[in-house]
């Protein structure tokens, strides 16, 4: 599974069908990159922007939660 589908696949718990464009949002923005062109490489930062960035929506407890499923990636 390519890590952008295991990223939505995280997000979705949380944001429901807003994950994809959020996860488009976070890579087009902070790591000038398409989702499906993501590598392990990316993983710290795309984790660091997506607890940011879900944090002034979701809070802090939720946004921490996310990051720390996307480090899990790693």
């Amino acid at each position: 599974m390519a890590i952008s589908d295991q990223v939505i696949k995280i997000l979705a718990e949380d944001m429901g069908p807003s994950a994809q464009p959020f996860l488009e949002r976070q890579c087009k923005f902070h790591l000038n990159k398409d989702p499906v062109a993501l590598t392990s490489s990316d993983i710290e930062e795309l984790a660091k922007w997506v607890q940011i960035s879900s944090k002034l929506t979701l809070g802090d407890d939720i946004a921490n939660k996310l990051k720390t499923k996307v480090l899990a990636l790693k």
